[in-house]
């Protein structure tokens, strides 16, 4: 996926890098409470037998380094969601008007669908998508100045 820095980056691809982020950081989580589940299956093994092999302790060792891994990924992932989410968002209120700034943030960064936002706002689901469709001229825009 193209990073904010890169100058041919579209709005939306822009704004969704937040949406993006947020994916990869749920399948992180995922994926860590997965490795805890067979951590806690591999130990429970070890409980029941007499004589601890070496095989099951290496499964656990390597479980548990794999968790280990995976939980400093996640935090380095987060770290990256949070300026991400946070260069978005200022982006987002350098737009001249509020319908487009409210559904652009309701859109991306609170990852609304655009019936909930035209239900919020008291406007048509069709007016929503008109309006998100003007957001992203004015921040193809800005992305362009800045």
């Amino acid at each position: 996926m193209k990073r904010l820095e890169d100058k041919k980056i579209t709005a939306k691809e822009y704004l969704g890098q937040v949406r993006h982020m947020e994916m990869q950081i749920r399948d992180l989580q995922d994926e860590i409470k997965r490795l805890k589940e067979l951590a806690v299956g591999i130990s429970a093994l070890n409980c029941d037998e007499k004589v601890l092999s070496s095989v099951s302790q290496d499964k656990m060792a390597n479980t548990v380094c794999e968790i280990d891994e995976k939980v400093r990924e996640l935090d380095e992932k987060v770290r990256e969601f949070v300026r991400i989410r946070s260069k978005v968002m200022e982006t987002i209120h350098m737009l001249r008007n509020d319908e487009y700034e409210h559904i652009l943030y309701k859109r991306y960064c609170l990852m609304k669908k655009w019936e909930e936002i035209a239900l919020e706002m008291n406007i048509s689901y069709r007016h929503v998508l008109r309006l998100h469709g003007l957001a992203l001229v004015e921040i193809e825009e800005i992305l362009k100045l800045s």
